[in-house]
């Protein structure tokens, strides 16, 4: 058997064209947006094993091919969110294992450079059944990934950006994924409002410094809060209101925040709808999906 002769420039031309082409369709397929600079870091990052095999590293080769896919996903696909990272992952390994594996097998079956590494490319009879198995495999597994992937697409027609301002100068405005919500029926109780339900941990940065210390106070042990906002700070009035909801055994109370603005966006572009927020102090999405409830009027006619 001949000298096997690889040049390290073609190696390192189709290995980052694959690895371009299997993160982009990745990032069409999970919705994510494609940023040239971001892929071409994936891309460069995706070199590593190469050269590393080119210079004959065995034990860091092997490493690199676990830690560098990480490392690529990370950084073509920058997000806070683990798990849109995880399904970014999930989805680069499963187009490299199916993409990347029938190019190798094309390759060795046209006979390219007579075959891989200098072998002509076979299976025995031995080992034949790998083939299937490792087919049904990668199909069982992508089918799990499509079903994810269906299920988010049909989640994210229901969920809406919001920009949520709730008046302080010195404090932030934030922005929020809400979910439609169509068994939230509650209203502002005075103005009439539709409610939109926001985790309190999310809207605690952007509130005032009198509202978060009201929210010390064990204000739901009462049966009836309103006497208390009016003693410990009757100014309080305008921007608080005690929004009631019946639970399977009681009455009991939301604390509702009057915010300055809050901002929709749609399909249509931007609205500004008319809304009280009420905060609740449980995670809504276990996932992160989203972080706050929207009521379905909002959508119908924007809250007016």
């Amino acid at each position: 058997m001949g000298v096997v002769e690889t040049y390290l420039d073609l190696d390192i031309l189709i290995n980052g064209g694959m690895d371009a082409l299997i993160l982009i369709l990745t990032s069409r397929l999970l919705h994510l947006p494609v940023r040239p600079v971001r892929i071409l870091a994936g891309v460069l990052l995706g070199e590593i094993p190469v050269i590393l095999a080119c210079y004959s590293i065995p034990h860091w080769t092997t490493l690199s091919k676990w830690v560098i896919p990480l490392l690529m996903v990370g950084a073509a696909f920058p997000t806070r969110r683990l798990i849109t990272y995880f399904k970014a992952l999930v989805g680069f390994w499963l187009l490299s294992a199916g993409l990347g594996g029938f190019v190798y097998a094309l390759w060795g079956w046209a006979q390219f450079d007579q075959g891989i590494g200098g072998e002509l490319f076979s299976l025995a009879l031995y080992n034949l059944w790998i083939l299937p198995l490792a087919a049904l495999i990668w199909w069982f597994l992508q089918r799990l990934w499509q079903r994810w992937q269906e299920r988010n697409s049909v989640l994210k027609q229901m969920i809406y950006d919001l920009e949520i301002d709730f008046g302080g100068e010195e404090h932030e405005v934030i922005h929020v994924k809400a979910l439609l919500d169509t068994g939230n029926h509650l209203r502002d109780p005075l103005t009439g409002y539709p409610v939109i339900l926001l985790e309190e941990e999310v809207a605690a940065t952007s509130l005032s410094d009198d509202v978060r210390s009201f929210l010390t106070i064990p204000w739901n042990d009462c049966a009836d809060p309103w006497p208390l906002l009016w003693k410990v700070n009757p100014s309080l009035v305008q921007r608080l209101v005690f929004i009631p909801f019946q639970t399977i055994d009681r009455q009991s109370w939301l604390l509702g925040v009057r915010p300055q603005r809050v901002t929709c966006f749609d399909k249509k572009g931007p609205q500004q709808i008319q809304a009280t927020v009420a905060l609740v102090k449980q995670v809504l999405s276990s996932e992160d999906e989203y972080q706050a409830l929207l009521h379905p009027e909002h959508v119908q006619k924007g809250g007016d």
